[in-house]
């Protein structure tokens, strides 16, 4: 018998949620003009995006502080210190916790600003703007495998800053010419945010 000739593999195909992070990274324009117009509701966004890219960060900090023994942080200031596998487990559980916390707490804001920079307030297109626009944030947790490069992914993240900037005129119906200054304070918040994160975290572990 001859013997079967295998076929040749095509390209793999990325998780849907992470094909949707790599179009907004690299085609964000396009993407965020496809978001706008999507019909759905909190729940979906949350189970098919939020949930698995917020879990990368909490993730990657346990495992990390798990291998090292120890942890780093923008709120500890890029400061290491030690943390025991207990402690690095409690963290990543609430650190997750906070972080889907987080993204509705953003979206409010955003929603809330809206009619002051002449946008039309959506809570569902706030969170929108507020889960796919931190995408950066969620992939630069992966740093946290190394503890002393933690910091660094959280300032990978300042990219989400950009995203904000394309997302906001066409999910939440800004004027172009106020744009800029939506952006500029919902920048300000979602840092904030993240600090307030990071503090809580700290205090309870």
């Amino acid at each position: 018998m001859k013997p079967t000739a295998s076929r040749p593999r095509g390209p793999t195909k990325l998780p849907t949620w992470l094909a949707r992070a790599q179009r907004l990274l690299l085609q964000p324009t396009q993407e965020w003009a496809t978001i706008a117009g999507e019909f759905t509701s909190a729940g979906p966004i949350y189970r098919r995006y939020l949930i698995p890219m917020a879990l990368i960060g909490p993730l990657a900090a346990t495992l990390g502080t798990i291998v090292f023994g120890i942890r780093s942080s923008l709120a500890s200031l890029g400061e290491s210190y030690p943390m025991s596998i207990g402690d690095a487990a409690t963290s990543g559980v609430l650190e997750y916790g906070l972080n889907l916390l987080a993204v509705y707490l953003l979206a409010v804001v955003i929603d809330i600003l809206a009619p002051t920079f002449g946008a039309q307030r959506n809570r569902v297109q706030a969170l929108k703007v507020a889960a796919y626009a931190t995408t950066p944030y969620w992939l630069g947790g992966v740093l946290a495998l190394f503890p002393k490069l933690s910091p660094i992914g959280t300032l990978l993240g300042l990219y989400s800053i950009w995203l904000f900037k394309v997302g906001l005129v066409p999910v939440m119906k800004a004027p172009r010419d106020k744009g800029a200054a939506y952006t500029m304070i919902v920048a300000i918040s979602s840092v904030i945010i993240v600090l307030l994160v990071g503090a809580i975290t700290r205090l309870f572990v």
